[in-house]
Parts: C-alpha cells; sequence; structure tokens
C-alpha cells in the first residue's frame, strides 16, 4: 500500500527492522533528560539518530550501540506529531511523545551486521504536511529509561513520481544509467522544490544498495561493478524542499551487463579490529571474479602498499605497527583477466593500535 496517496486518512503502525545504508541526518537539538556516568559503566547511547521522508513512510535510523548487543536493553521509539506551523521548531512546547514501537537489543543486534550496525525502522503512520518528532529511548531490562537519543525531525511532503525512460547500457569505463525525470509529485501535482536524483544497484540475491552519490543531472555512470557481472538498476527521485530531503517513487527496473574490461570495484566497506601485536584488516568482498585484493596503509601523508601480491580473501593482518600509533587502511580488488588491473582504492578507515602488548 504506497503511502500519501489519499491525505484524509493515515496508515496502520507497520514496524519493520531493515539494515541500512544511507539516509538524511534531521536532527534538532534535545534536551539532556539522563545524565550519563563516563567511562566504561558509560549506559549504551545513540547519537545518530536519522529520519528519512519516503513514499511509503518515516524510515528511521541508528548505529545500535554495542554495549546494547548483551540483549538486555530495549530501543523505545517515541513519536511526537507537532503543528505544521512549527515544523521547524522541534524545541517549541506542548509537544508531547509517547512510545509506538520497541525493539529488543539482542532482535536488533542479529539484524544488522558490521562494520555499520545500522538499524531501520519504518513508520508508515503518517500522513502528508504534518510533521513529526522522534527520539530513541534505550531502557533497561527493567523498562527504566537510560539514555535518550538526538530529535529527529521528519516533515511529510508527497513525493516526486517515478522517472521513465530509465535505461542502463555497457560503456568501456562502467554502465550508463539514464532516465527521464518527472515535474509532478505523486499526487499529480507540480513539484515544489530542487529535484535531485540517486541510483541504485542490485546483483545476485543481495539488497538493494547506492550506485551514486545524490546527483542533479539525469545520468550516471556506475564505475562500481565487476568485469560481466549482470545488475539491476533503479533511479529513486528526490525533492529537496524546506530544508528536508523527500523521496519519492522508484523508477521501473532495467537490466544490464558490464563489460568485460572494466576493473572490479572496491570493497564496500573496510574495517579495523586492534589484535593482540597488530591490527586486522576486514573487509566485504566485492561482486565477480577477482584475483584478489590489495591492502594499503596510510601513516601521516605516506602511503605504502602492503601486500606484494594481492591476497585472496581477508583479512590481512598488519603487524608493522607502533603501539598509540594512529593508521588508517584502504583496499583495492584486482581484476581476475589476464592483464590483473587494480581498481580504485575503498574509503579509508582509521584505527588507533592499542593491544600490542
Amino acid at each position: 500500500m504506497r503511502l500519501l496517496t489519499n491525505y484524509t486518512r493515515t496508515a496502520s503502525i507497520n514496524g519493520i527492522i531493515l539494515v541500512c545504508a544511507m539516509g538524511v541526518l534531521l536532527s534538532g537539538c534535545g534536551r539532556k533528560l539522563f545524565p550519563q556516568p563516563g567511562g566504561e559503566d558509560a549506559a549504551p547511547q545513540i547519537r545518530d539518530l536519522q529520519a528519512q521522508v519516503t513514499a511509503r513512510g518515516v524510515e528511521l535510523s541508528w548505529t545500535t550501540p554495542e554495549k546494547a548487543a548483551a540483549g538486555k536493553y530495549t530501543y523505545s521509539v517515541m513519536k511526537a506529531e507537532m503543528k505544521w506551523e512549527n515544523r521547524n521548531c522541534p524545541e517549541c512546547p506542548g509537544i508531547k511523545q509517547h512510545e509506538v514501537h520497541a525493539i529488543n537489543s539482542a532482535v536488533a543486534d542479529k539484524a544488522v551486521s558490521a562494520p555499520e550496525r545500522r538499524l531501520q525502522w519504518l513508520d508508515s503512520n503518517v500522513s502528508g504536511y504534518n510533521a513529526y518528532r522522534y527520539q530513541v529511548t534505550i531502557q533497561d531490562d527493567k523498562g527504566h529509561p537510560i539514555s535518550l537519543s538526538n530529535l529527529a525531525i521528519a516533515k511529510v511532503y508527497p513525493g516526486p513520481a517515478a522517472p521513465s525512460n530509465v535505461a542502463a547500457t555497457a560503456q568501456p569505463q562502467g554502465i550508463l544509467v539514464q532516465w527521464k525525470p518527472t515535474a509532478k509529485d505523486m499526487l499529480g501535482h507540480n513539484l515544489q522544490g530542487e529535484m535531485a536524483f540517486r541510483v541504485e544497484r542490485m546483483t545476485g540475491d543481495k539488497p538493494w544498495e547506492k550506485a551514486s552519490p545524490v546527483v542533479k543531472a539525469n545520468s550516471y555512470v556506475d564505475q562500481g561493478i565487476a568485469a560481466e557481472q549482470s545488475y539491476s538498476y533503479r533511479v529513486v527521485p528526490l525533492l529537496i524542499v524546506d530544508n528536508t530531503t523527500i523521496a519519492g517513487e522508484t523508477s521501473p527496473i532495467v537490466l544490464a551487463k558490464a563489460p568485460e574490461s572494466v576493473t572490479p570495484p572496491p570493497p564496500n566497506s573496510v574495517w579495523v579490529i586492534p589484535i593482540k601485536g597488530a591490527l586486522e584488516v576486514r573487509w566485504t568482498e566485492t561482486d565477480g571474479k577477482t584475483s584478489g585484493y590489495h591492502v594499503y596503509r596510510r601513516e601521516g601523508k605516506e602511503i605504502i602498499r602492503l601486500t606484494a601480491s594481492p591476497v585472496q580473501h581477508p583479512p590481512f593482518v598488519d603487524k608493522n605497527v607502533k603501539r598509540n600509533e594512529t593508521y588508517s587502511y584502504a583496499v583495492s580488488a584486482v581484476s581476475a583477466q589476464g592483464n590483473h588491473k587494480e581498481g580504485l582504492l575503498s574509503k579509508w578507515v582509521e584505527m588507533r593500535a592499542l593491544l600490542l602488548e
């Protein structure tokens, strides 16, 4: 059931736990209601609650604290409806919050994966031209609140209608995705605001992922692909209005196959784990065939490649580190073709060497 097709009624509450990567932070300044002790005894806290308005409702997401992974805590989603004229005033008086959903931290921990540990919940009980304020309370095993997240504000506008004439074709540099934007919202009204787009891709049985940043053009070349791999693409229209980004209806899905000469994409995620006497570099393996991966380390302005030849699978253990020094790591993939071309580097991740004794 699509949301926002009829503003005279609201949908029923439908909470869905999803694994996330991507959203827009719409938060205000929360009051510190639960003073927290410092050090190792500090209670788990959520500091990055985000709210994204989509065609299905308001998607809330946050990073789950590692201290809550034991399962003795509960995430309580608190919601308040704001007056539309006060939608930019999250601290205005008269706003009353109530619980709309509760998630046990043990259940949540099974739904997220390293390194992002990002949890998402969908609130479909919203209606157009209404504003909502959200916070997440962490409760202990007796139901007592011990910490309160930052504020996240959702201003619900009708999103743009789906782009049309979507096409995806193989190019020497990657796969070119093109589309025709719409000038109407999902109710058929002229759009008010600035338009942008996000290209998403899917391969095999993996979930949809972002293939592009937010772009304001009508095309995008996806270079984060594996040679000869088949991909599905869709385009998400974004309306930027009132300092808010509204995701609209996604486009029809199109298929394309990557050319055989394209270099492999870097890993989507790289993370580092301190171990005794070393730092262990881990990453998610890329789609398609590769002959392995190269690991790079950055210390200050110096960048060195740690692998003489590609390593077949993660992890890679860097033993040549000094205690209390901070290092950054990135990983590239090497093609399986005869020329063994090396692809782009992943994002750099930073870690301090602490466990060297």
